[in-house]
């Protein structure tokens, strides 16, 4: 991360295009994966390798070039090698060589390991690293990855965050409160080095995996291990509030993997929040197990839609519609939404202020979610995406995976894929009558690796939407293409 103390002091960050599939559009710092030319990635050499990576995205995403002893060259020079860089033509440290260049350790000082916490797919061993810039320019930020990219008071960077306009990942949230508390102290000669001590002060920070998700003030996503459909290992609870507190989602009994819930929880409790409901938005065991335990440890009672009771008893029965107040030093509101299509009991639940969109399994940012009929049901699926992407949500957490701000992006991808599944099923029907086994080995020839089992009730919940349109029928054990 880079940081700047003339006049004020100012950092640099990024943010992530809004369809990059991991934490889209979220603020973050220019960094990114270790290259074969950054170095070994053996424990001994790992940090030296680490500081060369960040100095080489530096450059790559920013067009910046830091942490480098010897004289820079023309500018006109550094960005037509940006360009070969980018293209895949010429390799960075290479490069720099050429030019008299070479890693100047003194100028990075490190400033914390992030660890990949356990619910993650997207693996990262990470280290910060902090440089001081005497002369900001402004960064050039060529879209792709990042979107753009700009210095920023780290104290108006947290104003952003605290009204809902940005979203930060854990890692970048501690970084810049770091910072901005440095900046209220003042320069000084050693400040620097107190600023890299403060960075990787915190647990997380030198290790130690973080086991809850900060999206807004007040929002809080807490993955917790349940018996769910690989490649999810989590399911999302979701703890909305900071006075009035509602969970969502709480999808284990086991108290060992409900934990990392209990901790956020009991937190806010001590500092006079109470929970005011637990929320559930399906039927399905993933998402509700843990209900009976929370209900009992927090005195709290259950809402959910009413095709559920039979699994869990209900206090309130939400059908779509309800809005749900909560008070506190960030008021939020949700409203549920009816969202059936995976589950013909599903809810999802849209907090207005942030416009964040809790959405259970009705999106997966792991891939798509099953559609297994007779609960689930493909043309109610399409229309519940349809819905939600009316309601301009600006952020969503979903029942499995990372949360992304790129929601437009994701839902219209999710349509599209479906959309896709049902045009090459038409495609294939064009030949002439098929066995569903047939039909189904066509279809998804695309996705080898799928479970065929799911395979096969995915097919079955596109052609029962295809039958009531009427464009597919099926006669003597075959699938036949309607005659128009």
């Amino acid at each position: 991360m880079l940081v700047s103390r003339a006049p004020a002091v100012r950092l640099l960050w990024v943010k992530r295009a809004e369809a990059n599939p991991f934490l889209g559009g979220f603020h973050s710092f220019p960094g990114g994966r270790v290259s074969r030319e950054d170095g070994p990635t053996e424990e001994e050499a790992l940090e030296t390798t680490m500081m060369r990576c960040a100095v080489r995205e530096t450059f790559e995403e920013t067009g910046m070039l830091v942490g480098l002893q010897g004289q820079a060259p023309p500018s006109e020079t550094q960005r037509t090698l940006r360009e070969q860089l980018l293209n895949g033509n010429v390799e960075f440290w290479p490069s720099m060589e050429g030019l008299g260049l070479s890693l100047d350790r003194a100028a990075l000082l490190a400033a914390g390991r992030w660890i990949t916490p356990p619910f993650s797919r997207m693996r990262f061993n990470t280290m910060f690293c902090v440089a001081e810039i005497q002369d900001p320019r402004p960064p050039d930020v060529w879209p792709g990855e990042l979107e753009s990219g700009e210095w920023i008071d780290p104290r108006e960077a947290l104003r952003l965050w605290d009204e809902d306009r940005v979203a930060l990942a854990m890692p970048a949230l501690h970084a810049i409160q770091v910072i901005a508390a440095a900046a209220a102290q003042g320069a000084g000669g050693s400040a620097l080095e107190r600023l890299a001590a403060g960075l990787a002060g915190i647990p997380e920070a030198n290790g130690v995996p973080s086991r809850h998700v900060i999206l807004h003030p007040g929002i809080v996503m807490v993955p917790l291990r349940t018996e769910t459909l690989l490649p999810a290992t989590h399911t999302n609870a979701v703890v909305v509030g900071d006075r009035d507190l509602v969970v969502i989602d709480p999808g284990t009994a086991d108290p060992s993997d409900l934990a990392p819930l209990f901790e956020v929880v009991d937190a806010a409790l001590k500092h006079g929040a109470s929970v005011k409901a637990i929320l559930l938005t399906h039927r399905h065991k993933d998402h509700l197990l843990g209900a009976e335990l929370l209900r009992g440890r927090w005195k709290a009672p259950v809402w959910g839609h009413p095709s559920i009771s039979d699994r869990v008893r209900l206090d309130r029965e939400l059908t779509g519609g309800e809005r749900i107040e909560l008070q506190g030093p960030h008021p939020r509101r949700l409203l549920a939404v009816p969202t059936p299509g995976h589950s013909k009991s599903h809810v999802a639940f849209f907090e207005e202020r942030s416009r964040t969109l809790i959405a259970g399994d009705l999106v997966s940012t792991l891939g798509t979610v099953v559609i297994n009929p007779p609960d689930g049901n493909m043309g109610e699926y399409m229309r519940s995406l349809e819905r939600v992407r009316e309601l301009g949500a600006q952020a969503l957490l979903p029942g499995h995976g990372p949360p992304s701000r790129g929601v437009d992006h994701l839902i219209e991808a999710l349509i599209e894929h479906r959309r896709q599944r049902e045009s090459r099923i038409l495609r294939a029907l064009e030949g002439g009558p098929m066995t569903e086994e047939t039909l189904r080995e066509e279809v998804y020839k695309d996705t080898p690796g799928a479970a065929a089992e799911l395979a096969a009730r995915t097919l079955e919940a596109h052609l029962e939407k295809l039958i009531e349109e009427g464009k597919v029928r099926k006669e003597g054990g075959r699938v036949i293409l309607s005659t128009p």
